[in-house]
């Protein structure tokens, strides 16, 4: 038996400690309740998961780039199809010109006489006879020409044929690259999401602890009224109920920081009130098993994908540094004339001439320049197949280390559990031991913290869970989608 306190009965006082204690046993589940629940106004916005996925993925800068960087990579393709296509120029000249000759002499018509054999007979000739004077004579011609040419390469060492692969190949990887950014901004958002609702919870169980320490001071004060406790005790509650208010402080801090967190993911201004559905905050602690998990990787990671679709790219590219060590031959036909009234031409005042055949070179030495490239094109070639390896390597630790912390979220949630119920056996126990005499308010202090250690303990715990199993499936190469059907 433990020693009883004696206290003078008081029948008000008896009452009032039944209310104190009816109170405290109905409040935490009154207030658990409010706190969890979300009761928004009209004009605020509820946003579950999926909305701020698809909000992300809309405005997201990130994917805007990867988007651009796609774009780029598909114009380089059309410029590899352009290859096989002639080239064609036409063009057009027209000039007109003036020409001044400055004091020129003058002459008049006259007659040339040409005497001959025959005394009777002259030959006469029209001819310009100077007359002394002297004036400046001006000319206005004109001058119009036309011309086009086409060439077409024909052979090129298979240059044109390797480069479009490797277009290609870069564009495969730049849409790879793309969805795999995508996959990382979801799990950016998600990991946000679920760090929101983590503090929710725990400034809801901060709350929760606040209200339960005002009740236990409350109590103690009307055990200190009845006689059955000491001052002290009183003292030692109210710091404990200021420290809990503390903790209310920070755990609401966190809050306003982890929505801003939210906010910056989905690329929305903090000024714009919302709130988030937390009836997502559930699992079944479902863990796979790791060995299945790395070929999964391996067979659906898209970086995975993109890193090779880029070996062959660069392996299409020493085709195409080769190139030069080929012949090149090309087909050409071309077109021009013109029309000119200058009295200064020679030959007719129009013109045309058409023309086409084939020419054929072959750059029997460019100063190494050929073997030099097709030299740099390989060891770029082999620095990308290097990546590859590189990254299905990070890939089986990164899977690995995911599933670990994935295992001890599952092991430390099924342990807070336990923890929960005997925390609250410790507590109901405390209180009795000090209700009659053989405890002290330490003793329920302590009892309270970890109380509400265990309760934060088990939300960290399932939070961490499903953000690591978020980071799994997108480790493990698995679409956003079966995220949002969980």
């Amino acid at each position: 038996m433990y020693p009883v306190r004696a206290a003078k009965f008081n029948p008000s006082s008896a009452s009032l400690i039944l209310k104190v204690m009816f109170t405290a046993l109905l409040l935490p589940v009154v207030l658990a309740g409010s706190a969890l629940s979300q009761d928004p106004t009209d004009d605020v916005k509820v946003f579950s998961l999926r909305d701020c996925i698809g909000i992300a993925l809309g405005d997201s800068p990130t994917l805007m780039i990867a988007e651009e960087q796609r774009q780029i990579a598909s114009q380089d393709v059309t410029a590899a199809w352009g290859n096989f296509l002639p080239t064609v120029s036409i063009g057009y000249d027209w000039q007109k010109a003036e020409r001044t000759d400055y004091d020129v002499e003058q002459s008049s018509p006259g007659v040339y006489t040409i005497p001959t054999t025959d005394p009777t007979v002259d030959v006469l000739f029209p001819t310009q006879i100077p007359n002394g004077t002297f004036a400046d004579e001006s000319i206005t011609t004109t001058y119009k020409g036309y011309s086009g040419q086409a060439r077409l390469n024909i052979f090129n060492g298979f240059s044109k044929f390797s480069r479009l692969g490797s277009a290609k190949s870069s564009l495969k990887a730049a849409e790879a690259t793309q969805e795999y950014t995508q996959e990382l901004v979801v799990e950016e958002v998600v990991a946000a999401y679920f760090n929101l609702l983590r503090y929710q919870r725990l400034y809801a169980v901060a709350l929760e602890t606040r209200d339960q320490q005002k009740l236990e001071l409350d109590r103690i004060e009307t055990y200190f009224r009845l006689g059955s406790a000491a001052k002290s005790d009183v003292l030692q509650q109210r710091v404990q109920l200021e420290n809990t208010k503390l903790d209310v402080v920070i755990a609401d801090n966190n809050v306003k920081k982890a929505f801003a967190d939210l906010a910056f993911t989905m690329n929305l201004p903090l000024a714009e009130e919302f709130t988030i559905d937390s009836s997502i905050l559930h699992t079944d602690y479902d863990v796979p098993e790791v060995e299945s998990l790395y070929g999964e990787a391996l067979k659906n990671r898209l970086d995975i994908a993109s890193d090779q679709y880029v070996v062959e790219a660069r392996k299409k590219d020493v085709t195409s540094a080769t190139a030069g060590i080929w012949p090149s031959l090309d087909v050409f036909a071309s077109l021009s004339g013109y029309q000119n009234d200058s009295p200064y031409r020679f030959g007719s005042q129009r013109s045309g001439s058409n023309s086409f055949g084939w020419s054929a070179s072959w750059n029997v030495f460019d100063r190494l320049q050929t073997l030099t490239s097709r030299s740099k094109a390989k060891a770029s070639a082999r620095i990308a197949e290097y990546q590859l390896q590189q990254a299905r390597l990070n890939v089986q630790v990164e899977v690995r280390q995911l599933h670990n912390m994935l295992v001890e979220a599952r092991e430390r949630a099924n342990v807070s559990k336990e923890t929960i119920i005997q925390s609250e056996e410790e507590l109901r126990l405390a209180r009795e031991r000090f209700r009659v005499g053989a405890g002290t308010t330490l003793d329920i202090i302590v009892a309270q913290a970890n109380l509400a250690n265990s309760r934060a303990q088990e939300v960290q715990a399932m939070c961490d869970f499903m953000i690591y199993q978020t980071r799994l499936y997108r480790a493990v190469g698995r679409p956003y989608s079966a995220l949002l059907s969980r």
